[in-house]
């Protein structure tokens, strides 16, 4: 029995030797892609991408991968033999790229790019014009943060200012911040979300005033080229004038230059 046994054991780690030999090679040997960027060419809903070609062996192309949201995992977009790509997005993301060759990859995912806009947690509110003249009526969307101002006073530079245009639908509403009565401020285009498109401006309809309510998601142009996704909190009622209404609201911004992709969320 003890003979039989042995031999039964050998056989076995000859087969095994056997098989191990004819595995195919897996994914994770080739070299890992570097130098990955968005482009400042990227624009409106168009992300385009470089990155550095591989070097030293034989490649059959790229893939490029995309996290929507920059959440998950991630998920192939396309092949491309060459060093660069566009995508066309529905909204925000991350990317990465990995070098192939049949089955095999790249060692490691590329370094990561992003088109995730900047969250700015704060809130915001600003008065219409029937408010006290203490009140702050206009704002200037940062990078960063935001600042409230009187849009009366000429040295403000407002992107938009709160002002009861005489809708049934609202008591007040935003304005551009070059638009009369209070015109001295730069130009804001904007549009309202469509339905449930929450990742980019769809539509044709931008206006430079138009009334607020509740839960409004709106994008705003701004003059220097930079997008925002305003979230609108509510429509409250001054405390001690009654005729005045405001707006409270969060912001997120687009930190690359002419690019309108944000995520597909409809509350900050």
């Amino acid at each position: 029995m003890k003979k039989l046994g042995l031999i039964v054991l050998v056989a076995g780690i000859i087969l095994m030797a056997g098989c191990a030999g004819d595995d195919p090679v897996g994914p994770g040997d080739l070299p890992t892609v570097t130098g990955l960027e968005v482009l400042a060419t990227s624009s409106g809903r168009t992300v385009n991408l470089s990155w550095n070609a591989v070097t030293g062996t034989t490649i059959d192309g790229y893939e490029i991968y995309f996290k929507s949201n920059g959440d998950g995992s991630w998920v192939a977009l396309d092949t491309e033999t060459g060093t660069t790509y566009s995508h066309t997005a529905d909204n925000s993301g991350t990317y990465s790229v990995r070098a192939y060759e049949g089955t095999d990859f790249s060692e490691n995912y590329s370094n990561v790019e992003t088109t995730m806009p900047t969250v700015i947690s704060d809130s915001y509110t600003i008065w219409d014009n029937h408010a006290p003249d203490i009140e702050h009526s206009g704002f200037i969307f940062g990078a960063t943060s935001g600042t409230t101002g009187r849009a009366l006073d000429t040295g403000f530079d407002q992107d938009i200012y709160c002002y009861d245009g005489d809708w049934s639908e609202s008591p007040c509403g935003f304005y551009s911040g070059d638009h009369a009565p209070f015109g001295n401020g730069s130009h804001t285009d904007m549009i309202a979300s469509s339905g449930s498109t929450y990742g980019y401006p769809s539509g044709s309809q931008w206006w430079q005033t138009g009334y607020i309510l509740a839960g409004d998601v709106i994008f705003c142009e701004l003059s220097n080229g930079h997008y925002v996704k305003v979230f609108v909190s509510s429509v409250p009622q001054h405390a001690t004038q009654p005729l005045s209404h405001g707006i409270i609201f969060y912001y997120d911004y687009q930190p690359i230059n002419g690019l309108y992709l944000f995520t597909t969320d409809s509350t900050p």
